[in-house]
Parts: C-alpha cells; structure tokens; sequence
C-alpha cells in the first residue's frame, strides 16, 4: 500500500544506490588531468529524479534494482553534463549553492568536463544493448538541440508550439530516455515500454513547465532562488500573447528589468509580471497545461500491473499538481 514516508523511504534507498555506483566509477577519472574539477561537480547531490525514475520504472514492470544501476548513473552523469552546459550557457555563478564550474575554473574547463561527464555517460550505457545506447546517443542530441533553440529563438516572435518542441526536447527527453530504458533493461513488454516511455515524456514536460513558472510565481512557498535571464518560456508567451498591445512594451521591459542587480527594481517588476499572469489568466492557463500533462503521464500507466512501485510512480507525478 502507498504511504508518503514508505515512498520517501524508497527514494532515500535509491540515492544511495546511485552513490554507491558512483564511488565505483571515480577510479575511471584518477588518471584524468579533469578529476579534481569532476569529483567537484559529483560531490554536489541533487535531486537524483532521473535515476530514481530508472530503478522505479524497472521495478514497476518486474525488472531488479541490480540490472539497472549502472544505466540509471548513465543518466545521471548526461543531466549533470547537461547542466554545466546550462551554466555556461546562462552565465550562472551558483548552481546548489556552490560555485559552477565555469566560475570557479572558467569557460573551458567547464566544456570539458561537460564532455566528460556525457563521454561516461556513454560508457555506462554500453553495458547494456544496442538500443539503449543507441536512445541516449540520441537523446544526447535532443537535449543539445533543445538547449540551442531555447537560447536562439526571440522572446517576441516565439510561440507556444515553439516553446513545447524546445522543452520536449531540453528536459522532457532526458526523463522520456530514463523510463524507456529502464523497460528495456528489465525485458518488459512492447505495451509496458510504451506506457513507461509516454509517462516520462508527459513527467518530463509538467516538470519543465512548473520549474519555468517558479522562476517568477512563489509555488508551495518557496520563493524564487535565483532570477535568470527569462527566455520566452510558457508563463511570458501566454502573458504577452493575452495582454493588451499597449501593455506589452511595459511587459517585455519588465522582464529585462529582472535582470537588474537592484533588489528593489527586480521585486518591482517580478509583482508586475505576476500580476500580469493573474489578471491575464496565464497563471491558469500554466496550471492546467501542467496537470494536464501529470493526468497523461498517470493514465499513461494503465497497462502495468498493480505493484508498489507503479503506486510510487503516480504519487512521484501527482506531487508535480498544482493548485489554481
């Protein structure tokens, strides 16, 4: 039976797994002139969802935590290359409250151990068969793709459709990647590998689109950690797609504001976008995308059997819902 301390419990259990992998792999990197700057970045423990998502999804369709440890560090060593990359990228000074990399050891050490991480990535995978290695391969590609069309494309010309293909892409296809290979490993079924890999899809796409929104509204009490440069993402396309034209000079000026290192100018514009995505109804518009995306995720799972760790897979989805 499912119970919030019995899934914590899991996930706890799992990180652990997933060190214990790690630990294993760090001698790959003694001899590498990039190992103090690697051990850097693995030192700093997230959230650990992608792998956890690995050893879930295996478990949910029969499959053991031992055939899949090392592909669910696969993934995790492509989300962190992922997020250097990102760093660089967005000119980050802290990532977990830590110094990135590229502000610690600069631009090109940063790069490089990106390529690193993605190269280990890699050779985890190659453990498993053909098809998996050739999915992260390709999602390696997505994800590199995603990341340039996110920074390319122009905040007043992007649309919807753009926005969705860009984060299916940067985010959803690394969460899509973890699920269906996972059922792959674990020998499931065609039905049970679609189901899996449409599950992360829609788990990958509601997770991109509230962390997007939580850059400027306050979600379950927590504040926003850090103001990036905002991109066209959901929340602004919708704001300045549903406000009057008169209005959305003062918008797009709002969002460079944000950008200022005075608090008192950034809070100021962060309450005028915020009480444009209210007034506008955007902040709905984002709410019901995003548990429109947790409600296909769930339903997406109808064709595994009853387990504990499909339970843990719907209450992972369901904890993304939000209320309008």
């Amino acid at each position: 039976m499912y119970s919030e301390e019995g899934y914590h419990t899991y996930t706890g259990d799992a990180k652990r797994v997933v060190d214990v992998e790690l630990s294993k792999i760090m001698p790959l990197v003694a001899d590498l002139g990039l190992r103090e700057k690697i051990e850097y970045v693995l030192r700093t423990r997230g959230k650990r969802l992608r792998p956890i998502l690995v050893l879930l999804s295996a478990q949910s369709v029969g499959g053991r935590i031992e055939t899949v440890r090392r592909l669910a560090l696969a993934i995790e060593m492509l989300h962190v290359a992922t997020l250097i990359h990102d760093d660089i990228l967005d000119q980050d000074i802290f990532r977990r409250n830590e110094l990135t990399v590229n502000t610690k050891w600069g631009v090109r050490d940063a790069v490089l151990v990106g390529d690193a991480l993605a190269s280990l990535s890699l050779y985890l995978s190659a453990d498993y068969e053909s098809e998996i290695v050739k999915i992260i391969s390709r999602t390696c590609l997505l994800l590199s793709d995603g990341e340039y069309l996110d920074v390319e494309e122009a905040m007043d010309t992007r649309k919807e459709s753009d926005y969705l293909e860009t984060i299916r892409r940067k985010s959803a296809s690394l969460f899509k990647a973890s699920t269906q290979c996972a059922a792959i490993a674990a020998n499931a079924s065609r039905d049970e590998t679609d189901a899996l890999t449409e599950f992360g899809e829609n788990y990958g796409m509601a997770y991109q689109i509230k962390d997007d929104l939580s850059d400027i509204i306050p979600l379950e009490d927590a504040l926003p950690q850090d103001i990036n440069e905002f991109r066209a993402n959901l929340p602004i396309i919708h704001l300045c797609e549903s406000a009057k034209p008169e209005v959305r000079d003062e918008l797009f000026q709002a969002i460079v504001t944000t950008k200022t290192q005075n608090p008192h100018e950034k809070e100021t514009a962060l309450n005028m976008l915020r009480e444009g995505l209210e007034s506008t109804g955007s902040l709905r518009y984002c709410t019901d995308k995003i548990n429109q995306y947790i409600t296909n995720a769930i339903t997406s799972l109808e064709p595994l059997k009853e387990s504990i760790y499909k339970d843990y897979l719907v209450g992972m989805a369901g904890s993304l819902r939000l209320k309008y």
